[in-house]
């Protein structure tokens, strides 16, 4: 791509004053009014309210991408609203503590790890100091059987720790790591085929795939660990997590289904498969390359990771192609991430072309129009929150900016990647 990669920057600036903009105020602290996805009535429906305190759709979210964007930018307000939106998550901690929700994107490690950052991309360290002391507040948290998946449980939580352990040198976050990796080799469903996990908590139904809510989000966690520990456990775990998804891959479409029993069957009458960080390819290809990282020498992980980049660069390239959505949980701009990691991970500079050409079209259908961003919540309008939203659309642009030195947000505690 030709394109300067200031124009990225540029246009993660516009969308993040819009952000400062519409931020509402009281005592030093912010939050914002937008769309979510909430359960009611036996259904998913979307609803406009108070953005909460959480990673995913609330105020951590946000505050981590204005963090990220003052540094690259300078801009004095985009800092000072960071600030305030990571006030206001903390204030949610002891509700979220005394309910022992530890989870990543939908819980307490999530909002220390992105106060963490926050504060270091800020400078700010009574922002880090603070997120210290949440992170501690996580690990003390017993394991729970109905939270194992990397949204809001331990496969998401063991990362945050293994994180905060490197920074702080500290051991107990590291024995907290391995209590929570053990508790949840103790409640896998071994099989022939592979080890799965109930992450939704309805017996009967078929383990899901994927990383947000599957299999994969799962291994990345224990081959975190095993590496951590150099407990083989923890390795043949993981290993054992991706030979479960291995059975239910799709050779003519290069793509996992998605399992979970709501979703109403393709044509044929199997389920189908989705093209998402939540579900299918884009997330199971970023937990490849997260493995390719942890577990060098297992050839089939590579050769996976390079069908679903291939499978996702298909979808962003071809014409009237992608989701019909820009978010980072089953939009075009996480299934770009895959391919801002990937460009990094194998050493492939022509699939952060491929991602920078979706932004652009995005940018010129819709930035240069004044059209709405489309985002993630089904039927409504564009929301302010980070895998849902306006925030995430715009970190997608801030990664475009500067890949090497902005990390991912869609691997719980994900670093800078290094190039293979």
């Amino acid at each position: 791509m030709s394109e300067d990669p200031a124009d990225f920057l540029g246009t993660a600036l516009r969308i993040g004053r819009r952000l400062c903009r519409d931020a509402v105020w009281s005592d030093g602290r912010c939050g914002w009014l937008g769309w979510a996805i909430e359960p009611h009535g036996g259904q998913w429906v979307s609803v406009h309210r108070a953005m909460g305190a959480l990673l995913y759709d609330g105020g951590a979210g946000i505050g981590l991408y204005l963090a990220r964007l003052a540094r690259a930018s300078g801009d004095p307000v985009v800092r000072a609203t960071a600030e305030g939106a990571l006030a206001q998550a903390l204030t949610a901690c002891p509700a979220l503590e005394a309910a022992g929700e530890y989870g990543f994107y939908s819980g307490l490690s999530g909002i220390a790890w992105a106060c963490g950052e926050g504060g270091r991309a800020l400078a700010h360290d009574g922002l880090v100091a603070r997120a210290r002391s949440v992170m501690r507040d996580a690990a003390r948290l017993p394991p729970r059987s109905d939270r194992l998946d990397i949204v809001n449980g331990s496969a998401g939580l063991v990362p945050a720790l293994l994180a905060a352990a490197r920074q702080d040198a500290d051991e107990e976050l590291l024995a907290a790591a391995v209590r929570h990796g053990d508790h949840l080799l103790g409640v896998a469903t071994r099989g022939e085929a592979g080890w799965s996990w109930d992450t939704l908590g309805m017996p009967g139904e078929r383990h899901l795939l994927g990383l947000a809510h599957g299999a994969s989000g799962i291994a990345v966690a224990l081959a975190e660990l095993g590496a951590a520990t150099r407990r083989s456990d923890f390795l043949a775990g993981a290993m054992a997590a991706v030979a479960y998804e291995r059975t239910y891959f799709r050779p003519a479409e290069g793509n996992w289904p998605d399992l979970r029993s709501f979703v109403q069957p393709g044509p044929t009458g199997e389920p189908p498969s989705m093209l998402a960080w939540c579900h299918g390819a884009p997330g199971i290809g970023l937990a490849r390359l997260a493995l390719i990282r942890l577990v060098p020498d297992e050839p089939a992980i590579r050769e996976e990771a390079e069908i679903a980049v291939r499978t996702t660069a298909a979808s962003l390239s071809a014409a009237g192609g992608g989701t019909g959505n820009f978010s980072l949980c089953h939009g075009d701009g996480g299934n770009g991430e895959l391919l801002v990691l990937a460009a990094e991970t194998l050493a492939r500079p022509d699939l952060l072309e491929v991602a920078q050409a979706a932004a652009v079209r995005g940018m010129q259908r819709y930035e240069a129009t004044g059209a709405p961003w489309p985002c993630g919540v089904p039927g409504a309008g564009e929301t302010p929150n980070l895998m849902l939203g306006t925030a995430g659309i715009g970190h997608f642009l801030l990664r475009l900016h500067d890949p090497a030195g902005i990390p991912t947000p869609l691997l719980p505690a994900a670093g800078p990647a290094a190039v293979n």
